[in-house]
């Protein structure tokens, strides 16, 4: 929560300042709302030290207000937070560090690190490998719109790894992941239909479609 009255005012007025082309008064305004507590300020803050198109990009301090905006309950600070310790870009690299913001944020409903959390289980990095836990994040970022979630989970079905080995199945989130724009899943899809019969591959492609269909959403377009 914010700890003043002026930070929802500080948006408004940051965000008409950055359309307008007036970005140092922006930038001036997000610090303000920032240091007064407001976690959209102080993560858009982070952004232009991390990115350092519009500030000298110090990725440190960038760690440093994403925290404090990842700590008032803002997701997306958690992920770039969670990115930052998993690159060892500005804080020192530390996989544990990065798991633990990765769950944050997943926990908060960000779709990247709900993938990411399942990376982490399913290659061991900052975390025990565990393919059930992998499968299940996996799945999670998948049905949050996230195709990588979808690809990585048909792959566990492939080999039976987390999940029981299913080719149906496979083939099923395959055909899901192709659709939320997985350039290399159409091809693994491909793959997995030579191991089906014919009314194996029609039944798996209806349940594609009959995801799709209830999980409907902008990344699903």
């Amino acid at each position: 929560m914010a700890q003043s009255s002026q930070p929802d005012p500080l948006l408004d007025q940051a965000r008409s300042a950055w359309v307008r082309g007036e970005h140092d008064a922006a930038m001036t305004l997000w610090r303000q709302g920032a240091e007064a507590g407001d976690p959209q300020c102080a993560f858009n803050l982070g952004v232009l030290l991390d990115e350092g198109q519009y500030l000298p990009r110090d990725p440190l301090e960038a760690a440093q207000w994403y925290q404090r905006s990842a700590e008032a309950g803002f997701p997306d600070a958690a992920f770039n937070l969670a990115v930052l310790f998993e690159q060892g870009d500005g804080p020192e690299a530390n996989p544990n560090e990065a798991a633990r913001w990765f769950h944050i944020a997943a926990e908060r409903g960000n779709a990247q690190a709900m993938f990411n959390l399942g990376l982490k289980f399913d290659e061991g990095r900052g975390l025990p490998q565990d393919p059930e836990q992998a499968a299940q994040w996996y799945l999670l970022a998948a049905e949050a719109g996230e195709g990588r979630g979808a690809a990585n989970l048909a792959r566990l079905f492939a080999m039976g790894e987390g999940v029981e080995r299913s080719d149906v199945s496979a083939f099923k989130w395959y055909a899901i992941a192709a659709e939320m724009g997985v350039a290399s899943a159409a091809r693994h899809r491909e793959r997995v239909a030579r191991e089906l019969s014919p009314e194996q591959r029609l039944h798996a492609g209806e349940r594609a479609q009959e995801w799709l269909q209830g999980h409907s959403s902008p990344r699903l377009q």
